[in-house]
């Protein structure tokens, strides 16, 4: 028996930002958030997706989150009508109640606390809603923003993965994250 629940639709709401499942209307911000290359420097993409692409993968990752249990949460950061970022929660077990998050924001609200409450409305969707007992998160270790901030949310630095990830040709080593239910 599995304690993990699948949760449709996600509406969060926190000071800054609504964490909300991804519209058709979505597309062409996401992509223009994608597009800055300040933002696709910091992303595992091989290559900048076309706005075709982006149009196709968001009705798909809507398909995918009509999967039971629901594999993977993708969802639109948006003050008031603005798409400024995206927040993920994929559930890796349902059996081990384990996931991970990831975010992405558009590069002019860096540095406003926007990740942090990002990160902070997928752990409280993890934990309260969807039930995992434990998530992940990697990051760069010379990205010391996103270091900062899954500190911040409570999250605690398990190690360093060497050339964990193969991108645009290039070996990153991956600082990985971790929280457990128990730990809030």
């Amino acid at each position: 028996m599995t304690l993990v629940r699948s949760v449709r639709p996600v509406r969060l709401a926190g000071a800054h930002c609504v964490l909300r499942e991804l519209d058709d209307a979505d597309v062409v911000p996401l992509h223009a958030m994608l597009a800055d290359p300040r933002v696709f420097e910091r992303v595992l993409d091989d290559q900048l997706p076309s706005l075709d692409e982006v149009r196709d993968v968001v009705p798909a990752w809507r398909d995918e989150a009509g999967g039971e249990p629901r594999p993977a949460y993708r969802l639109a950061a948006v003050e008031g009508d603005r798409l400024v970022g995206m927040g993920t929660l994929t559930v890796e077990s349902t059996q081990h109640r384990r996931g991970e998050i990831g975010y992405v924001l558009a590069a002019d609200r860096w540095g406003r606390g926007l990740g942090t409450e990002v990160a902070g409305l997928l752990l409280r969707l993890a934990f309260e809603q969807v039930g995992l007992h434990r998530v992940e998160a990697t990051t760069r270790p010379d990205h010391v923003a996103s270091c900062r901030v899954l500190e911040k949310v409570g999250m605690r630095r398990e190690g360093v993965s060497r050339d964990h990830l193969l991108v645009r040709g290039h070996w990153w080593d991956s600082v990985r994250y971790a929280i457990l239910a128990t730990d809030r």
